[in-house]
């Protein structure tokens, strides 16, 4: 039986006089946080974003209104509430969520300031052992956002651990990433859009491995007998979907050294961004730059892509040190599953520009849909016969 609280709307429990802001209904409060994201990448003025969560009750249990908990709830919530500025956006969340809260122009400090202040409140009116109980996910889910280049967000990783762990079940802070907003934006059809394209790769890349087996063994006896000394499979950290890294695997085209001399030759590096690309890259042994050339190197990525880590059509995975440098326009890439193929895959190659690479994947982020994977793979096998643009 649903409890009581869920039964009631917002509304009864939060009057507009206790919101005491214009709040957005939530089509247009999805916009605007689509908005000011895109606006922080412009401008670095980072924002926080509150998510009160108000179903949750239902399923933890607690029924009346008038408990403890509800009432430690309320306090809470109008302590964040009484905090927002005229500028600062407040919305509905979907269906029966709750609220959605942007801070604007505000970082850590700000919600150091909202954390001791609801503690204080709840603390003055003798409910401070409501917080001890254990909830099925936070009453504020709290996203920052600071448009800075990527090796400064990974230094608020540290902070963001730090007040996780202090804060328990009440509180939860994560960084907030464009596949967020992309969520946000459509939520049933998002999830539907996963399910169907995780059930492509998983058909797909299941048979590209039955069937391109005999090519695959050959590719394994040819890197072994060019270079005796080193592995057949070249394993590399890569970064992944909202920078998870995982492990992907190639067949090696490089000699075994070939990690070792990248440094001496980074004077040659032929790339404008923070990705290094040389035409002729002496640490490739001969027949490396066939497979090179035919992207049979790639071939064992059909393993990542079976195990989830990577996707048939989505952008290149990058190197962590890549992704240190990356500004925050660049990052949105990393909004989807990475992938074997992408826009600037069948539109040059390596001879495409770092900045023209990253307008084509974040192209994929906005408008990729089902129809334009099948286009992308149908495309990628003519440029991979014809070998142009790799090396």
């Amino acid at each position: 039986m649903k409890s009581e609280f869920t039964q009631q709307k917002l509304e009864t429990l939060l009057s507009p006089k206790d919101i005491g802001n214009t709040v957005y209904p939530t089509g247009l409060f999805k916009a605007r946080l689509r908005e000011e994201f895109l606006r922080t990448n412009r401008t670095q003025r980072q924002f926080l974003y509150f998510k009160i969560v108000t179903r949750q009750f239902d399923l933890i249990g607690f029924g009346k209104t008038d408990s403890g908990f509800i009432r430690a709830w309320k306090i809470a919530v109008l302590s964040v509430l009484t905090e927002t500025k005229f500028t600062d956006v407040v919305g509905y969340l979907d269906e029966t969520d709750g609220l959605g809260v942007i801070f604007l122009d505000s970082g850590m400090p700000v919600l150091e300031r909202l954390r001791r202040k609801i503690l204080h409140n709840i603390n003055k009116a003798g409910l401070i052992s409501v917080l001890r109980k254990k909830t099925k996910q936070p009453v504020f889910q709290v996203s920052i956002y600071t448009g800075l280049q990527e090796k400064k967000d990974q230094q608020l990783d540290s902070s963001i651990e730090k007040f996780n762990t202090r804060n328990g079940d009440f509180f939860t802070l994560s960084r907030l990433f464009y596949s967020d907003i992309l969520f946000q934006a459509n939520k049933i059809t998002t999830r539907y859009k996963a399910i169907f394209k995780r059930a492509f790769d998983i058909a797909s890349s299941f048979c590209g491995i039955v069937i391109l087996s005999p090519l695959l063994i050959t590719c394994a006896i040819i890197v072994k007998v060019s270079d005796p000394k080193g592995p057949v499979i070249f394993k590399q950290v890569r970064v992944g979907k909202n920078g998870s890294l995982f492990t992907m695997y190639k067949f090696r085209s490089m000699y075994i050294n070939a990690e070792e001399r990248k440094k001496e030759l980074q004077k040659y590096n032929e790339s404008n961004g923070p990705t290094f690309k040389m035409k002729n890259d002496p640490r490739v042994y001969p027949m490396g730059r066939i497979l090179r050339k035919f992207s049979l190197d790639e071939l064992p990525q059909l393993f990542n892509i079976l195990f989830g880590s990577m996707s048939v059509v989505g952008p290149r995975p990058p190197l962590p040190k890549e992704v240190e440098e990356y500004y925050p326009w660049h990052k949105m890439r990393l909004s989807v599953t990475p992938g074997l193929t992408c826009f600037w895959q069948v539109s040059g190659r390596s001879d495409i520009g770092f900045e023209d690479q990253m307008r084509l994947d974040n192209k994929y982020v906005r408008h990729g849909n089902f129809g334009t994977d099948i286009q992308l793979v149908a495309q990628t096998f003519k440029v991979v016969f014809k070998g142009d643009g790799a090396y």
